[in-house]
């Protein structure tokens, strides 16, 4: 079914999650589907997804910690990276290293965290274990909704096909919730609560 053998599949999957700022998502449902369809073994596609995910955090953690103002600033010039610096910075006031975590399911979420863990200087031991629990949950998410769209219709096109609307849906969900959530700074109330928009 692979026009690849599968060691080949699950490297393509690892280096392509540790690209510092690929979008991934896409990636990992096409190899849940082919998971499903029995071309991958599951566990082993979300290892590598997560690892690879894990070593690009770090990238961008090393970038935060030299040059990551002016990348916050860079990202700041488009409104979804602007939202997610402003949300980023207020939720880490609070949760330090571990908004890395769920920032993977906010847009320019794990790359504002990552960077700016790294422009704050925070303990590389707390950001290596955040993204490590970030990294697994969104590799198991991602792949797992592949996965079991093509297990429900017997096809990993189709299940892909279910699948891409599923993870739209995830993070227009997860969006919602995080503007919901969202608190902003008091000194900065003339501003609107920064994901509502």
């Amino acid at each position: 079914m692979l026009p690849v053998a599968p060691l080949a599949a699950y490297l393509f999957l690892l280096c392509w999650s540790a690209i510092p700022f690929a979008p991934a998502e896409p990636v990992l449902l096409a190899g849940g589907a082919v998971a499903g369809a029995g071309g991958l073994l599951l566990p082993v596609a979300i290892g590598a997804a997560a690892l690879g995910s894990l070593v690009s955090d770090l990238v961008k953690y090393a970038l935060g910690r030299s040059a990551g103002p002016a990348l916050l600033r860079r990202l700041s010039r488009y409104p979804a990276g602007a939202r997610a610096v402003r949300w980023i910075e207020s939720r880490m006031l609070a949760s330090g290293a571990w908004v890395i975590a769920p920032s993977y399911f906010v847009p320019f979420g794990v790359v504002t965290a990552t960077l700016l863990s790294g422009a704050l200087r925070l303990p590389w031991r707390s950001v290596v274990l955040a993204s490590a629990v970030g990294a697994l949950v969104w590799a198991t998410v991602f792949l797992g909704l592949g996965f079991v769209g093509t297990a429900v219709t017997g096809n990993p096109w189709f299940g892909l096909a279910i699948a891409a609307p599923a993870a739209l849906v995830i993070g227009l969900l997860a969006k919602r919730r995080v503007a919901r959530d969202c608190t902003c700074a008091p000194e900065a109330h003339e501003s609107p609560c920064p994901l509502a928009a």
